[in-house]
Formats: structure tokens, C-alpha cells, sequence
């Protein structure tokens, strides 16, 4: 029998299973973490270009709005200059109504004069006929009453043959003297025969004067209320509107719409007289709604 052959020395054992197992595992590992990474570079190249592009995006949209902000600011520009036209335009039409109103501020003086020189006349004429009443003292007063009424005629015929102005300035010196029966006849005059006449709405006012002076309160509303209809915007607006609240209050009727009348004024002109006199008339009314029955009478 042959003997067993010995052992080699520099045999070298086979490594066990399981660290080849280990090996096998680790470069499978290795391999895993290479393709992560690749995966993850890729991945930042792909969201770099999608940030690229979104700049690019947000860029253009920028330029957008650059171009509309410019747009606007031309507008804006061309809009100014139109602005600036119309007001120099305004500008001019203000000086133009400037010069307007001081022309007529100096008609209407002048127009003053020739008032004054027309009632000095008359006054001058009504002076003589109070000369001619002192030269008739001695005889009864039937006769002194005749000579005035025969005396007040003939003026009457005078001024009917006159002018349209001297009638109307006739009747003014009447009111101013507190003739008031004689003024209104005067003015009622006037009116019907000038129904156009440059002095018409002072007529009106005049007449609405005359029959308040005569206490006729609803013939007087009716005055003030037909100058408020015809010249609503004049000089005399105000004092119509404080007039006619006054009227209707003396004929104790319709109130309210005076308080509304007496109110308007406050509002519309707060510096006038007439809007501090309303607010006295307005305190009154207040007193007399606050008191108790029979209080006032």
C-alpha cells in the first residue's frame, strides 16, 4: 500500500463561503452608491436647467413689464401736457371773465350815477311840491288834499309820457319814501307795459317791497316767488328767498316750507346778512314749536 501523500506547505486554504458571500455583497454595494450618485448629478444638472429657465421666464416677464411701465409713463407724460393746456386754457377764460366783471362793475357805477341824477330830479320835483303845500296852508285841507292829488296826477301823466326809465325810478323814490301804495301802482305799471324791459326784475322785487309794506303778505310771496323762478341765480336771490319765508310765516301757513327756505340761505350763503337773519327768524320759530300752548299769542 502506498502511504498518504503529505501536506504542502505553501498550499493556502480556501477562504470559508461566507466572506466571499461578503465580497460580493460589498461590490454590490459599490456599484448601488456609484449609480446613486450618478443619479443624484444628473438630477442637479436636470434642476439647474429648469432654474436656468426659469430665469430666462422671470427675465422676459421683467421686460414685459419694463415695456408696459414705459408705456405708461409716455401716457402719463402725454396726459400732463393735456393738463397743462386745459389749464392754461382755464387760465385765460379766468382772466377774460376777470376783465368781463369789471367792465360791467363799471357800467353798473356809471348806471348808479345816472340813478342818483334821475332821483335828485324827482326830488327835486317832489320838493316843489311841498313848496306849493306850504304856499297853500291857509286854505282847507280838502283844498290842500285836491291841489296834491290834482299835483300827483299830472306827475302820473308826466311820467307815463316819459321813458320806461323815469317811471321805473319814479316808483323807486315812492318805495324809498315809504309811498308804498303809490310804489306799487308804479311798478305794477311798469311791468305791464315793459314786460321786457332792461329793469323788469328789479320791478318784480320792487313790487313784492311795495305790497310787503302794505303788509299783503300773499301777494308779496307771490312777487318774491315769481323773481326766484325768473332769476334764480341774481344778486337779490338770497334776500327773495329770506322774503318770501318771511311772507309765508305772516300768513301762518305752509311753515315748514319757510324753515326749508330760512335753512337754504344758511347753506348757500353763510356770509350774508340774509343768512344771519334767517338764522334769528329760525331761532324764533324754534321758540314758538317749544313753547306750550297759549305761551305765545
Amino acid at each position: 500500500m502506498l502511504g498518504a501523500e503529505p501536506a504542502r506547505r505553501n498550499a493556502r486554504p480556501r477562504p470559508p463561503r461566507r466572506r466571499r458571500q461578503l465580497r460580493l455583497a460589498r461590490r454590490a454595494m459599490n456599484r448601488s452608491a456609484a449609480i446613486l450618485l450618478a443619479a443624484l448629478s444628473l438630477s442637479g444638472c436636470v434642476a439647474t436647467q429648469r432654474d436656468v429657465l426659469d430665469l430666462e421666464n422671470q427675465a422676459d416677464e421683467l421686460k414685459n413689464q419694463v415695456v408696459e411701465l414705459k408705456g405708461t409713463v409716455t401716457s402719463m407724460q402725454a396726459n400732463q401736457a393735456d393738463l397743462l393746456v386745459q389749464f392754461k386754457r382755464l387760465h385765460e377764460d379766468l382772466s377774460s371773465f376777470t376783465e368781463t366783471m369789471r367792465q360791467s362793475q363799471d357800467e353798473m357805477r356809471q348806471l348808479s350815477s345816472k340813478i342818483d341824477d334821475l332821483s335828485a330830479g324827482v326830488s327835486s320835483k317832489v320838493a316843489a311840491i311841498g313848496s306849493t303845500l306850504t304856499s297853500q296852508q291857509a286854505k282847507s285841507l280838502d283844498e290842500q288834499r285836491a291841489a296834491l292829488a290834482k299835483q300827483e296826477a299830472a306827475l302820473s301823466s308826466q311820467l307815463q309820457q316819459g321813458t320806461p326809465t323815469d317811471l321805473f325810478h319814479a316808483s323807486e323814490v315812492r318805495l324809498a319814501k315809504k309811498s308804498f301804495d303809490l310804489a306799487a301802482k308804479g311798478f305794477e305799471d311798469y311791468i305791464a307795459r315793459f314786460p321786457k324791459g332792461a329793469l323788469v326784475d328789479m320791478a318784480i322785487y320792487n313790487l313784492g317791497e311795495s305790497y310787503y309794506g302794505l303788509k299783503k303778505w300773499e301777494l308779496a310771496g307771490r312777487q318774491y316767488g315769481l323773481y326766484l323762478d325768473k332769476f334764480p341765480k341774481s344778486a337779490l336771490t338770497a334776500s327773495s328767498r329770506l322774503m318770501y319765508a318771511l311772507c309765508l310765516i305772516n300768513l301762518k301757513k305752509n311753515v315748514p316750507e319757510a324753515r326749508q327756505y330760512l335753512e337754504s340761505l344758511i347753506v348757500d350763503f353763510p356770509s350774508s346778512p340774509e343768512a344771519k337773519a334767517a338764522a334769528q327768524h329760525l331761532r324764533k320759530l324754534q321758540a314758538r314749536k317749544a313753547a306750550p300752548p297759549g305761551a305765545l299769542r
